[in-house]
């Protein structure tokens, strides 16, 4: 079933958030820009991304705060060639 909200859908609050952790390393955003943390849906009963969130999510928080979210990210310009 297709969620009205139009979002991906994840079947788990750990594949949501696996989700948002790559695309912060795969496109780059700065800690403030993209989708900042998970929620379960109360349409589809699935896990979509969201940007609106009061807090950001924990695991990227402190991938962010230790420095890795940064590392990853040149990581990946890298492996994609700039």
């Amino acid at each position: 079933m297709k969620c009205s909200s139009g979002k991906y859908q994840y079947m788990s609050e750990d594949l949501a958030e696996t989700a948002l952790i790559d695309q912060h390393i795969y496109k780059g955003f700065l800690p403030h820009e993209g989708p900042q943390n998970v929620y379960e849906c109360q349409t589809c009963g699935y896990w979509h991304l969201t940007s609106k969130a009061p807090s950001r999510n924990e695991r990227l928080q402190e991938m962010i705060d230790s420095g890795e979210m940064k590392r990853k990210q040149v990581a990946s310009r890298w492996e994609r060639g700039f």
